[in-house]
């Protein structure tokens, strides 16, 4: 029996200190001190975003010779070749807030990486949930906060 007690009070004691680790550094991070927490981020809409920082650049040129005419027949273009895709309305408020995370960074180029969600409705109760996580090259002012 006093066995017992005892270890119930190690257990105790352990899991108080850890708690009071805990409190202590603000919670579990890997940050170093001193660093500043950014702003939870997102995609804003009529962005590119594309297979290398190269591609964006010739995504951005192409939207410029092709001012006054249709956009939709460049989106399609860019996206059959694979280089690119454009966010617009619809697709930027399907990505699931806040996901939108910088992997790398090229210049005033970025590297992010988000998850989409599309629904699809079957019947009354029934319905499909499809999450596709995409990765791209976008430019660094297209990133904006994310204001839920």
């Amino acid at each position: 029996m006093k066995t017992i007690c005892l270890v119930l009070l190690l257990g105790s004691m352990m899991i108080g200190l850890a708690y009071a680790a805990e409190e202590s550094s603000g919670g579990y991070t890997n940050k170093p001190e001193g660093e500043q927490t950014e702003y939870l981020k997102t995609l804003k809409e009529g962005s590119w975003l594309c297979t290398g920082p190269e591609a964006y650049d010739q995504a951005i040129e192409e939207q410029r010779k092709w001012q006054g005419k249709d956009l939709e027949e460049l989106k399609k273009q860019l996206l059959d070749k694979k280089l690119c895709m454009y966010l617009d309305h619809e697709y930027a408020e399907k990505i699931m807030h806040p996901s939108v995370k910088v992997l790398e960074r090229q210049g005033d180029k970025i590297k992010v990486t988000f998850a989409v969600e599309f629904r699809k409705r079957f019947e009354l109760l029934h319905h499909q949930i499809s999450r596709i996580v995409l990765a791209g090259w976008t430019d660094e002012k297209n990133l904006i906060d994310y204001i839920p």
